[in-house]
């Protein structure tokens, strides 16, 4: 599978690494799988640098449906941090953000693994707003 999954129920955080070629099907099963094995509400990052895939417009806003669905049933997805390094994916990515709003997600784009960890930890404590801080804009 082009997408690696790893979970650590201790932090209650999902870290998903796409390599290679990723399809619409391959991140509709992550997902699919998150919600399957109970991490639905887990903290996501999401890191997409080795990937050499960008989504359509479509593909977004397929995804975006799909989540919503899968909301409905399992109530709000945990906060997700895209880690990305190509500017059409950074496009993408704040297209889902802004779309996911919709559905009461939680997206922020990052460029560096430590904004993008700073930013979930910070969501973690719970006691403070915490920014996006994201250069992509």
């Amino acid at each position: 599978m082009p997408i690696l999954f790893e979970r650590d129920a201790a932090k209650r955080r999902i870290v998903a690494t796409s390599v290679g070629r990723v399809s619409l099907r391959d991140t509709l099963a992550f997902i699919d799988r998150q919600a399957a094995e109970g991490a639905w509400s887990y903290a996501t990052l999401y890191d997409t640098r080795a990937s050499h895939s960008v989504p359509t417009a479509d593909d977004v806003n397929r995804l975006v449906k799909h989540i919503g669905a899968l909301t409905v049933r399992h109530g709000p997805r945990g906060p997700v941090a895209l880690l990305v390094s190509d500017a059409a994916l950074q496009r993408m990515g704040r297209r889902y953000a802004r779309l996911g709003e919709l559905t009461a997600l939680n997206v922020a784009v990052f460029t560096t693994l430590d904004q993008a960890e700073r930013w979930l930890d910070c969501l973690d404590d719970g006691d403070r707003p915490c920014d996006a801080e994201t250069p992509t804009t």
